[in-house]
């Protein structure tokens, strides 16, 4: 019995909350009830009065038991703080109310939200910057206000996802805006409730799509508070997908400072359906009809495609010294495209890597020794692979191969018709003209594969057109041949309304 751990018995505090207006914009089926990231913020807080020395910046097995419903703005919540000992320092503490059972002179205790307090937390490890400069796509974007009225229906003062949220597989990447809206009650110890808050509005707009599900905050595995955000200031926030096959979903998420630096971290945020059915994604925002990602790709070893206006502020950190020197040079409309192809080919460096989720962005090296052409550098041991990108005014793609690649992407567009004698000689006119395709989807067939072909060859455009002739046109599938010699496959795959093609030469 020696060994067993010592938990010191509960120390219960009387406390009281006040009700501010704001609040009453947090509402549940109706009913307006407590935030959980209010609940936290208002521990943290009592915490601190009665235990000056516990650290509140590493919180950890928060769980948020039970709806605390709220009365009208101003009235007040007789309720208490219950603060706990734990092994090691660990400090827990709960929000607790009590209610009188309507048919019996009973009185009922209910834990709305309980959290602990560690001390000494380790250092925060280095963020891989690149994984929340922009999501890997395509890309699904919900506006704002179209989110907030159909998706998750808060009131104003909860309406602070500030720009469209991107949505793909791999998770959520939005701007959140913390309103400049003080707390009297509190003074913000964990900084501004609206930012967490706000990126779990942009987890649960994820679950709807990709689970199929309205999914509510329910527990924290651990939650750090590197630096505290503040009112009135814009945040980027991300979100990664960690367990989505039951009932209970788990994600990651992480708050930066538009500079790239990261404030805080949520890590296993359990979320899950609280309305028992009654709440239920509408159909628009189905995954179903989403366009496919790039997924298993014939030919070629990986393919990234990134949404090239997605792109957060910070990206430049992203870069190497040589990728920093070689964008120094570049205008604005350049810059952009350039940024988003150095971060599709660090994406695929990382997936050719086996998943490398923990080198530095800048440490991977996307320029090959030229200082021009793309690289996708494997670590020793590993295979060498081709890369080659391309970008239109959406999308930059990055594509690798064991073999030497070329990419373009393109949108299908009337006006190649018009220049259709310029890249095609007699033969491909007719077969671009008789296409089961449609004349704009097979024309943009053949010019991609010629651009591709440039690209592999390290040719110029023109003589793409003249040395390469396309003899046979399919819609994911087309035939060459480069300077007369033998057949040779391009590969094509749509993607939200613009075809991207590759060419392997073996």
């Amino acid at each position: 019995m020696a060994d067993l751990p010592q938990i010191g018995p509960v120390e219960r505090r009387a406390v009281r909350i006040e009700v501010p207006a704001h609040w009453a914009d947090h509402r549940f089926l109706g009913r307006a009830v407590l935030p959980g990231v209010e609940a936290m913020q208002l521990l943290a807080f009592w915490t601190r009065r009665f235990r000056p020395a516990v650290q509140l910046q590493s919180i950890g097995q928060a769980a948020f038991d039970k709806f605390l419903e709220l009365p009208p703005a101003g009235e007040a919540i007789e309720a208490y703080c219950d603060l706990t000992d734990l092994p090691h320092g660990v400090v827990q503490a709960a929000l607790v109310t009590r209610r009188q059972a309507k048919t019996a002179a009973l009185t009922r205790t209910i834990t709305h939200a309980q959290v602990v307090y560690k001390p000494s937390p380790p250092p925060v490890a280095a963020m891989p910057l690149d994984m929340s400069a922009a999501l890997a796509g395509p890309c699904f974007s919900v506006a704002p206000d179209h989110l907030y009225e159909s998706l998750v229906p808060f009131g104003p003062h909860y309406r602070n996802i500030a720009q469209p949220l991107q949505l793909a597989r791999e998770g959520a990447l939005t701007l959140i805006h913390a309103p400049d809206l003080a707390d009297h009650q509190t003074d913000m110890p964990l900084g501004s409730p609206f930012v967490p808050d706000a990126a779990f509005h942009a987890a649960c707009v994820w679950s709807q799509r990709f689970a199929g599900v309205v999914a509510f905050p329910v527990g924290i595995a651990e939650r750090r508070v590197v630096d505290p955000t503040r009112p009135g200031e814009t945040y980027v926030g991300r979100v990664f997908p960690v367990r989505t096959d039951g009932a209970t979903l788990v994600f990651d998420i992480w708050v930066l400072g538009l500079d790239g630096k990261v404030r805080e971290l949520l890590t296993g945020v359990r979320m899950r359906d609280v309305s028992g059915g009654r709440l239920r994604p509408p159909e628009w925002i189905s995954a179903m009809r989403a366009p496919p990602a790039p997924g298993d790709v014939k030919g070629c070893v990986a393919m990234t495609l990134i949404e090239r206006d997605n792109v957060m502020p910070f990206a430049e950190q992203c870069l190497s010294g040589r990728e920093r020197q070689r964008l120094e040079k570049m205008g604005p409309k350049r810059r952009k495209g350039f940024l988003a192809a150095r971060l599709a080919c660090k994406r695929l460096s990382r997936t050719l890597e086996g998943n490398d989720w923990t080198t530095p962005a800048h440490e991977i090296e996307t320029l090959a020794a030229d200082g021009i052409r793309p690289s996708c550098p494997s670590g020793p041991g590993k295979a060498f692979h081709y890369c080659s990108v391309a970008h239109d005014r959406r999308f930059a793609v990055a594509v690798s191969a064991g073999h030497p690649i070329g990419v373009d992407v393109e949108t299908p567009d009337a006006c190649l018709l018009k220049a259709l004698h310029f890249f095609t000689n007699g033969t491909e006119q007719a077969q671009v003209r008789f296409s089961a395709l449609g004349e704009i989807d097979a024309a943009v067939r053949v010019w991609s594969v010629k651009e591709a072909v440039a690209k592999v060859l390290g040719i110029t455009l023109a003589d793409a057109w003249q040395r390469t002739e396309v003899i046979r046109i399919g819609s994911e599938e087309s035939r060459l041949r480069i300077d007369n010699g033998p057949p040779a496959q391009a590969f094509h795959k749509d993607i939200g309304n613009h075809v991207v093609t590759w060419v392997v030469l073996r």
